[in-house]
């Protein structure tokens, strides 16, 4: 079959998406060179400044040694920086890891070490406050007795190289990131032949998971398929050149790194980055800069929802953006669409193992269908739900494990996890198809729903607990704003669910009413045997903006444990 035939066959949507990040950094910052890209504070790049940054970057990193295939990561809030270096990384044909500004001596020890890391780009504090470099000194005391410009550690024989930006303490072994836009000394040619020997299916970022439980797995993400989802996320949404995001999810995570600025580069849009979440912050920057599309978690949005600052700020210029990461509750969704204004919010699923989507819900479909599922799948993935053991599909309406798989090569499915053959297996059948682990099922007309997590599944009296079937009962409730099952241990029946309730404000609902409602509703095994309320934003999170459910089921168990045999009330302040 002559090439030209083989084309025609081809959606072109996956012709269009079978490139490099690298290859649309070009486009975009060609075509859109005098429009302003980002915006952090008082400073702000075009995307021709922004184009001679990270050419200047990516050649200092060629000169420190970076070769292709070689793990760097960025250890930093967000800035401009941080966005300089990511593209820069990319041009190398250097794998990015993105590492949460939250962590400490263990979790750098185990990124250092599990994935051999040659190159670390740090900032020595975070907000004004967090002391990464106490925690780097930890992890790294040869950085102490390093000559200037040379750095090996016994422990971590693969770091070569520490780039620190704003350094506290100017220690010898480390080069500043203004430095090592200076110090590149390879011609244009060899940056450009190191990035014509990238490829679309060569892996881009490994993705951390969370690590709610256990160590993280690295996530693989292929530049094809982040290309994939991220240009059918922009046709759908109808993001242009016109468009102003707010960037105020981390960039360490996959709604950041990728949904926020490269989805922003690859549209020609402004982007506007703030170092951290901030309510207020984004309400203000929502009205300074017009912001027209906003990103972010249901717990972001509801804290935006409930901030005493909106009713006082012009958010006039939303007219849409995405909320993904956590389940979202049916009230949230009608006050983003009704009092925010984002008649074009589109809901997400994904996982970022899987380019980070796999379904969307949009304005299109139905109020009742927004509200209640996650979409249709978008045309890149192969979605399934099936049996757990067999892997045989289940019928429509039937609760199953949710599989993903590609359409064409790599459009959807990673290559696995970094360095862990065995959970690569686990995960991705010999035919293609990715475990997910999420639990959920098609209607007739093929909208999926989230009923929760396989491991989140526990027994009560030998019976199958879903903990997201008893939060959507209960988030159904007016006062209800959120609403989070966790599993306590008990000698007779196993376990037993406890429930975490945030109320709205006018609401005065008791824990007793809570538990006369799931009694009339539900069957006696999903009836919650303790209640506690809480503010939205007070539970245990990831930065990812979910809630972390072993973490809060070993808080459950203490504040139960120390009120046994007392009066105190369900109350949590």
């Amino acid at each position: 079959m002559r090439l030209q035939e083989q084309h025609e066959m081809i959606d072109q949507w996956y012709v269009d998406a079978c490139k490099t990040w690298n290859q649309a950094f070009h486009g975009a910052t060609s075509r859109h060179a005098e429009k302003t890209f980002l915006v952090h504070g008082d400073r702000s790049l075009t995307y021709a400044e922004f184009a001679a940054e990270v050419t200047k970057f990516a050649n200092g990193l060629l000169t420190l040694g970076v070769a292709k295939g070689d793990v760097v990561a960025i250890w930093m809030t967000n800035r401009i920086e941080w966005v300089i270096a990511q593209f820069a990384i990319y041009r190398t044909g250097a794998i990015l890891l993105p590492l949460y500004s939250y962590y400490r001596k263990s979790e750098l020890d185990y990124a250092l070490e599990q994935a051999g890391i040659s190159t670390l780009i740090v900032a020595d504090q975070f907000l004004g406050k967090i002391d990464a470099l106490g925690v780097l000194l930890e992890v790294l005391p040869e950085l102490r007795t390093a000559k200037k410009g040379v750095f090996s550690s016994k422990r971590f024989p693969a770091l070569r190289n520490l780039i620190v930006h704003d350094p506290v303490e100017n220690l010898p072994g480390r080069h500043r990131f203004q430095d090592v836009i200076s110090i590149g000394n390879v011609s244009d040619r060899a940056l450009l032949l190191r990035e014509s020997s990238v490829s679309p299916f060569d892996v881009m970022n490994i993705m951390y998971t969370s690590g709610t439980t256990g160590f993280p797995k690295g996530g693989m993400s292929m530049h094809v398929t982040n290309l994939a989802t991220t240009t059918i996320w922009s046709e759908i949404a109808g993001l242009s050149s016109d468009d102003v995001i707010l960037c105020h999810v981390p960039l360490f995570t996959n709604f950041g790194g990728l949904y926020a600025a490269p989805l922003g580069l690859i549209n020609g849009s402004k982007v506007i980055i703030t170092e951290q979440f901030d309510a207020a912050e984004s309400l203000r920057l929502i009205e300074k800069e017009r912001v027209t599309y906003i990103p972010g978690t249901p717990s972001m949005f509801r804290m935006l929802l409930d901030h005493p600052d909106l009713k006082a700020r012009d958010v006039s210029s939303i007219r849409g953006g995405h909320v993904a990461g956590a389940p979202l509750t049916e009230t949230t969704m009608r006050e983003i669409i009704d009092v925010l204004g984002a008649h074009d919010i589109m809901q997400a699923w994904g996982l970022s193992e899987c380019g980070g989507l796999s379904t969307i819900s949009t304005r299109e479909h139905s109020t009742e269908k927004r509200l209640k599922s996650v979409g249709r799948p978008i045309k890149s993935a192969r979605i399934k739900v099936v049996d757990k053991d067999t892997g045989e599909a289940v019928p429509t309406g039937e609760m199953g494990e949710i599989w993903l798989g590609d359409v064409y090569p790599g459009s959807c499915v990673g290559k696995g996890y970094f360095r862990m053959p065995d959970k690569t297996t686990n995960t991705i059948t010999t035919d293609g198809w990715f475990r997910t682990g999420d639990l959920g099922y098609f209607d007739d007309e093929g909208f999926l729903y989230i009923s929760g997590r396989v491991d989140d599944m526990f027994t009560v009296g030998g019976f199958n607990v879903y903990p997201a079937e008893i939060e959507n009962k209960l988030e159904a409730l007016p006062s209800v704003l959120e609403a989070h099952i966790v599993p306590l241990p008990d000698r007779r029946l196993g376990h037993v669910p406890v429930a975490w309730i945030a109320l709205s404000d006018a609401a005065t609902i008791s824990d007793v009413d809570i538990v006369q409602f799931i009694k009339h509703n539900m069957a006696s095994q999903k009836i919650p045997r303790h209640v506690f309320f809480y503010k939205p934003g007070d539970l245990p999170m990831t930065p990812a903006g979910k809630v972390k459910k072993k973490d809060l089921a070993v808080r459950t168990k203490v504040l139960i444990d120390a009120r046994e045999g007392s009066d105190q009330p369900n109350q949590v302040t």
